[in-house]
């Protein structure tokens, strides 16, 4: 009996252990195609939640303040490119904002990135990479880094020089606005900065920087799910940014399909035209846009749907370059799917 009881005390011991999420490479990194909405929310009454294991954080009442899609594209196709040989991926948000990063089976790092915004128009570009995820990584799993860079503007440079802690402290379920997710991993990361700004070479003055940053993982979803960000400078702490994200890589939530879902385009390669079909939901709103590889809508349109089925939709391409497109749609309850094709 004694034997039966250790044997069975292993099993439950092991299930435990293979319930934690373990974020890993390629599964946990975004990759060239996909699509993300973000949405920037209140932080008005908004807390950070319990740690530990099998937590459940209940954020659905979360007020969004304004939204944006960000387009993971190849380096070579953002304006500074150029700048960050090693970089896997480019991440555009709006044409104007762009994060390089480079991807592989150690994490995910953040290269830079740059805005393009008429006077506040920035630079930064990491001679040290800021380590954004660690791979694999786990519950009670810690990781040290460093990472230094420069902030290049028309005015003046900032030099970046910092040290950072991340440690997963919990795991469990993730209610948010878009939906309910399971198995999730929070990771908490401190950075502690110095920045150091010059103007025409002078030194003028030394920040010291506290960000503290809890973001949300699922074991299969390209990037976090949601993120809150806690800014101290000179000793001054507020939630200064919260987000979350809908990701277009599929249309299935708690392994039931969305209201959009199955999306596929052909023929591809595309000559003159291409047809989208997906599946929806009776009554479900759909808009349907085809953009190119810096995230620029080259079409747009709107449908409806009267039954519950495949919907197929017939766009003309034959006014478009050769190259390579997405097809995103999106319905009117916020879920998105996307799809790669080529124009030649």
């Amino acid at each position: 009996m004694k034997k039966l009881y250790v044997f069975a005390s292993c099993i439950f011991f092991t299930a435990m252990l293979t319930a934690q999420p373990t974020l890993q490479y390629p599964q946990n990194v975004p990759e060239i195609g996909d699509v993300m909405d973000i949405q920037f929310v209140s932080n008005n009454g908004l807390t950070t939640g319990t740690a530990g294991p099998d937590v459940s954080w209940d954020y659905s009442g979360l007020t969004t303040l304004s939204g944006g899609q960000l387009t993971v594209i190849e380096p070579s196709q953002a304006p500074s490119g150029n700048e960050f040989p090693l970089a896997t991926i480019a991440i555009s948000m709006g044409d104007t904002i762009f994060t390089y990063a480079q991807t592989n089976a150690d994490g995910y790092f953040y290269l830079g990135s740059e805005s393009t915004t008429g006077t506040f128009a920035s630079l930064l570009v990491y001679s040290d990479s800021r380590t954004f995820v660690k791979f694999p990584f786990t519950y009670d799993d810690t990781y040290f880094d460093t990472y230094k860079g420069i902030v290049t503007t028309s005015g003046a440079t900032v030099h970046v020089l910092a040290a950072s802690e991340m440690f997963a402290d919990s795991y469990g379920t993730l209610i948010l606005p878009n939906g309910t997710y399971t198995n999730v991993l929070r990771i908490i990361t401190i950075d502690a900065e110095i920045d150091s700004l010059f103007v025409e070479g002078n030194f003028i003055k030394e920040f010291n920087v506290v960000r503290t940053q809890f973001t949300w993982f699922a074991p299969d979803s390209k990037g976090p799910l949601l993120s809150i960000e806690i800014l101290d400078n000179a000793g001054l702490g507020s939630i200064d940014t919260v987000a979350y994200y809908s990701s277009a890589e599929s249309g299935i939530i708690d392994g039931r399909p969305g209201p959009v879902s199955h999306l596929r385009v052909f023929p591809n390669p595309a000559e003159d035209h291409v047809v989208i079909e997906f599946n929806a939901l009776q009554n479900t709103g759909i808009s349907i846009s085809i953009v190119n590889q810096v995230g620029q809508m080259m079409i747009s349109k709107k449908t409806a749907n009267d039954h519950t089925g495949y919907v197929s939709e017939r766009i003309d391409v034959s006014t478009l370059p050769s190259g390579i497109y997405f097809a995103h749609i999106s319905c009117d309850c916020g879920k998105q799917l996307t799809e790669k094709f080529v124009i030649r």
